[in-house]
């Protein structure tokens, strides 16, 4: 253990400490809106250090220890923050509960409330936002509210309940981080965050609740396989704040489907308040409907559909959780993403709603989410006109400097990778296997070795042979190339060349395409350059060019760029020691490409080099373009979906007999 490194973080701690104390006596925001927020950045630029700093060599048990005792003092620090007017409705509509009334049918505003409004709460109803509208809080928050307000109805008590949840999601975060063998210094990205710290610990939001519930029930369903407590918990989760909803999706599948409708067991909390009738969800509605604030997408949304926005919206949603359903495989992953979906749709994102996130970027630490978590400040000149003058009014300039950096970093993240930290590196690759998939290739596969021949980089080339009958042996041999046998299919005959190769990177090219030059040494450089990448692929092109061709090769190219899946005529290629740490490479018969990039991608970043291969188009030409367009247009969502639900990397003939079985030259081009 290096004592220097311990020094630094010490030091840091101190200072990040100090700063999250002078946060507190400058509480509220408005008050001191711009020093606060100057503040606030530096605390989460402190907090990056923290993470950077962490001393190495500590053992787990002395490592979590330190992380989540600065933590929990951080947050006992913070119940000194003042509460905020969210926190008043927390203890009104507990204690109204207790006095017989249900909140869901009577607002604050309520004459019949009146005398209560008059009493000991007097002073706490009068900062009640929206006086005028019923609860719009899910049941268990009003049962917890309740049980609270029995106890005592003061906000500092309601403020150590959140606290509470909020230390649950720490130790939650700490099992899941365990379970996935993630640095245990990432928990500090929750733990030490200043979002959490100002909107949970200091004024008290319940959204937290949520929290804790969604990340139990994630640990629960993904990492013990306890379904039915998994999902009766997600349930709490939604009951609690309705965000949570967002989830369900993404964490059923084939085996717990039946298990997973224990989601629907917490739904009897709405029964003491079932007298509400369509009330319980009046104010909810409302509040969606007529109020927006902080929003990004949603104006551009309003802008051009006008008073069909909400509608238009839910389909915006529904078409970004179908995208995130079938192409982030990885079901914590595609939570957390699914997550930000609704985040930047929302047409009211204010500042707390952000904590939502915040637990996912424990294992997925993405520049652009961090940065719009210290990029809420933009919103605290709002906060310190309402504090001297009363009027709260959004200032709609102030967000592009929130949200245009924002999607700046998400678009980089797409293509250069968008996580601030990284857990695995890897050696620099100096050569380069190349593997060819072939069946009665004779025509074409001179011409590809050709191109592959001149390169430094390449250590050897292995065809993989599934039976040819015509020269293709022999003329590999002739060139150079070492040949492997393998069974039959594609990905069968690659698995078998894979098995062979001894290059640090690994390529595979279909037989029917030529590499420009240059290509080669452009891969080896680009992982060298990037020890993060574990692989990607190369923009082709089809020959002859026409029309069809062109339009088909650009989305080709998209596809691979937007979804990190490249196709076999898009020369795949990976480090070993990547594939390796997947299983090895996906020995299917087709639809093995796609089993490749989507196991490889949620190890690491994969890299899409513009230009490089010109693939034939014998076989669009051969089958009639459109037929195969369809074929492949229906094939590759319903291998995305099935093996979303069922899981992946399993045999399947099917593919293979739809995909090879509607040419009449199947056997002559079926690699």
């Amino acid at each position: 253990i290096n004592v220097m490194s311990i020094s630094k973080f010490i030091l840091i701690a101190i200072i990040w400490l100090a700063d999250m104390g002078a946060l507190v006596t400058l509480a509220p925001i408005g008050r001191h809106a711009y020093l606060f927020g100057l503040l606030f950045c530096l605390g989460h630029v402190l907090m990056l250090l923290l993470v950077r700093k962490f001393p190495p060599g500590l053992s787990a048990g002395k490592a979590w220890i330190i992380i989540l005792g600065l933590g929990v003092c951080a947050r006992l620090l913070f119940l000194a923050y003042p509460a905020g007017n969210d926190v008043f409705r927390y203890v009104w509509e507990g204690h109204i509960q207790n006095q017989g009334f249900n909140p869901y049918v009577l607002s604050p505003a309520s004459p019949v409330l009146a005398d209560i409004a008059r009493g000991e709460l007097h002073g706490f109803w009068r900062q009640i936002n929206h006086p005028q509208f019923t609860a719009a809080y899910p049941p268990f928050a009003l049962l917890l509210f309740r049980g609270v307000a029995y106890l005592d109805p003061d906000p500092f008590f309601f403020k150590g309940v959140m606290v509470a949840f909020d230390i649950g999601v720490m130790v939650v975060l700490m099992l899941m981080l365990k379970h996935r063998q993630t640095p245990a210094s990432w928990l500090l990205l929750y733990a030490a965050n200043p979002l959490v710290l100002v909107y949970t610990a200091g004024e008290g939001h319940l959204d937290v609740i949520q929290l804790f519930f969604l990340c139990l029930a994630v640990y629960l369903i993904l990492f013990k396989k306890k379904w039915i407590a998994g999902f009766t918990v997600l349930g709490l989760a939604v009951v609690s704040k309705y965000f949570a909803l967002i989830a369900f999706p993404f964490l059923v599948n084939a085996e717990n489907r039946l298990k997973s409708l224990a989601v629907f067991i917490p739904l009897v909390l709405y029964l003491p308040f079932i007298d509400a009738g369509a009330r319980l969800f009046q104010s909810m509605a409302q509040f969606g409907n007529h109020f927006h604030y902080n929003d990004s997408i949603a104006v551009v949304i309003r802008f051009f559909s006008g008073n069909q926005y909400a509608a238009v919206t839910a389909i915006v949603l529904l078409i970004s959780l179908a995208w995130v359903y079938l192409v982030v495989q990885d079901p914590l992953r595609s939570v957390y993403v699914a997550v930000g979906c609704l985040l930047l749709l929302l047409p009211t994102l204010h500042p707390w709603y952000l904590v939502l996130i915040t637990p996912f970027l424990v294992f997925f630490p993405s520049r652009a989410w961090l940065y719009l978590q210290a990029a809420v400040v933009f919103t605290f000149p709002v906060l310190a006109v309402e504090y001297h003058t009363g009027v709260f009014q959004e200032i709609f300039w102030l967000k592009l400097f929130e949200y245009v950096p924002f999607y700046g970093l998400l678009l980089y993240g797409l293509f250069r990778g968008g996580y601030i930290f990284q857990d695995k590196s890897y050696a620099k690759p100096l050569c380069l296997s190349v593997v060819i998939p072939t069946l009665n290739e004779s025509e074409r596969l001179g011409q590809c070795l050709e191109s592959l021949t001149h390169s430094e980089t390449v250590k050897e080339i292995i065809v993989a042979d599934g039976g040819s009958t015509d020269e293709t042996r022999n003329i590999a041999t002739e060139s150079g190339a070492r040949v492997v046998q393998g069974p039959k299919g594609r990905g069968l005959q690659i698995a078998k060349g894979v098995q062979a190769a001894g290059g640090d990177v690994i390529m595979i090219v279909h037989a029917d395409s030529t590499i420009q030059g240059g290509v080669l040494e452009r891969i080896i450089t680009t992982l060298q350059m990037d020890r993060y990448a574990v692989g990607g692929g190369v923009g082709m092109r089809f020959e002859p060019q026409v029309p069809s061709t062109r339009l088909l090769a650009g989305l080709n190219n998209l596809r691979a760029v937007l979804t990190g899946i490249c196709f076999g005529d898009q020369a795949q290629f990976f480090r070993a020691e990547a594939l390796a740490a997947v299983g090895g490479f996906p020995p299917m018969m087709l639809m093995e490409d796609v089993e490749l990039s989507l196991r490889l991608k949620e190890l690491g970043r994969l890299a899409f080099l513009r230009r490089g291969i010109r693939v034939s188009g014998r076989r669009w030409q051969a089958d009639g373009f459109f037929a195969s367009l369809m074929t492949v247009f229906f094939l590759f969502p319903r291998y995305l979906a099935e093996r979303r639900f069922f899981g992946g990397g399993q045999m399947n003939q099917s593919y293979y007999d739809i995909y090879y079985g509607r040419s009449k030259n199947s056997e002559k081009i079926s690699n």
